[in-house]
């Protein structure tokens, strides 16, 4: 389990902050989410890896939801040291977070972190820049990085997908901001040299709805395990000596307009497994595989129901999840619109959302993917939310109901019976 220390930047309103850590834990409590969701301004450290190498993770809200579900997953092949905060900005000050205070920005808490960043600093942040800093974001940190002889920073893109409708509090972010960080992000990378690296969240999670909550950007359990996966893939790959400006990993979820070898893999092993798929093996991914992919997830019983083939569904039908990283041809083309569904495979909002929808979402100028299927885990959440202040509400109403039946009734004692 990760050790939890307290942060080296906390300020004099800890007192403060420690009272609303304590509202939070209720308001947790009464949606169903973990304890840990009330743990901010900490540094987690996890030593239990034995040897292996040492990596840091410093993030925003987007990379908080690891702290909040307690989940580090695939992460825990390292030690690693991960501070992410609610609100936070790269260089400039930071907003004032969902957990009540304003923490430290990416490059001050990196230069609290001096000596303990490891070989690789693993950056996800972003969401809260105003535009006019993104570049002054990229060079400091990288700078800071390198003067504390970290070898490399592996620098999460922004999401861009069609679901996101997150902006900052003070809205000086917003969509069109996280496109032109993922085009400044990928130019610095480019000119690094090989020390800035770029992992490519926002082409992997695209239109992964159920990875999210309502805004687009912030983690559902699922979304936890599927970017600790992603972020532990991702560091193998740049500590083994990937030079690759953006580093891919090893498997893309297939969805319709999927063309290539891995589209056949997949047709192949759902054949072998008893699966009917008109037409065959013929490495496009049409509806008729869409529909046999739902078919499979349904008779498999413990895989989400999509018509979409993730890490998951591919391990059940014991695909090589290595084969989607070297078929470029399995993408589908940023033109080709995603075949919608036949209304059998899977009920209404566990199907891709249509190909207008999906236009918007592929302009981020790094690796443009059509949508995932996936359901809406962020309704969920809000709807948790929205009973816990009902109820909230409700309390408020009923003791001031209470208390003017009695100021009432001591009226009627003190002025006596009438006529």
């Amino acid at each position: 389990m990760p050790v939890v220390i307290p942060s080296r930047h906390r300020g004099p309103a800890a007192a403060v902050r420690a009272v609303m850590a304590a509202v939070v834990v209720l308001l947790v409590a009464s949606v169903g989410l973990p304890a840990s969701t009330a743990q901010a301004d900490q540094d987690i450290v996890f030593d239990g890896a034995g040897d292996a190498r040492q990596i840091s993770l410093i993030g925003d809200s987007t990379l908080a939801g690891v702290r909040w579900y307690d989940d580090y997953g695939d992460l825990r092949r390292y030690n690693f040291v991960l501070n992410a905060e609610s609100c936070r900005r790269t260089v400039e000050q930071s907003c004032i977070s969902r957990e009540g205070y304003r923490s430290a920005n990416v490059l001050s808490t990196m230069r609290s972190l001096d000596g303990e960043l490891g070989e690789l600093l693993v950056v996800m942040t972003g969401y809260n820049d105003p535009v006019w800093s993104i570049d002054e974001a990229i060079a400091e940190v990288t700078a800071e990085a390198r003067r504390q002889g970290v070898d490399h920073v592996l620098w999460l893109t922004l999401r861009t997908s069609f679901d996101v409708d997150y902006s900052d509090p003070q809205e000086q972010s917003s969509i069109d901001t996280f496109r032109e960080y993922n085009d400044q992000l990928l130019d610095a990378a480019e000119a690094s040299g090989g020390f800035l690296q770029l992992a490519d969240w926002g082409a992997y999670s695209f239109g992964a709805t159920d990875w999210f909550e309502y805004d687009g950007v912030h983690l559902t359990p699922a979304g936890v395990d599927a970017l600790t996966g992603f972020l532990a893939e991702a560091i193998d790959r740049v500590l083994a000596g990937d030079e690759n400006a953006i580093v891919s990993t090893s498997w893309t979820v297939l969805v319709p307009g999927a063309e290539g070898p891995t589209v056949s893999a997949v047709q192949e092993a759902m054949i072998e497994a008893g699966i009917d798929v008109p037409g065959g093996a013929d490495g496009v991914y049409g509806n008729d595989t869409m529909a046999a992919v739902a078919e499979f997830q349904r008779r498999t019983g413990d895989l989400q129901v999509t018509g979409a083939v993730d890490a998951s569904t591919a391990r059940a039908l014991g695909v090589d999840l290595g084969a989607g990283a070297s078929d470029a041809d399995d993408l589908a083309s940023p033109d080709d619109q995603p075949v919608e569904s036949p209304p059998a495979v899977a009920p209404p909002g566990e199907i891709a959302e249509s190909a207008e929808a999906t236009g918007d979402g592929v302009s981020d100028g790094i690796i443009p993917l059509p949508s995932t299927p996936a359901t809406e885990e962020g309704s969920r959440l809000m709807s948790g939310w929205f009973l816990a202040l009902a109820v909230i509400v409700a309390l408020v109403g009923a003791v001031i109901l209470r208390r003017r039946h009695v100021v009432a009734r001591r009226r009627a004692i003190r002025s006596g019976p009438t006529g």
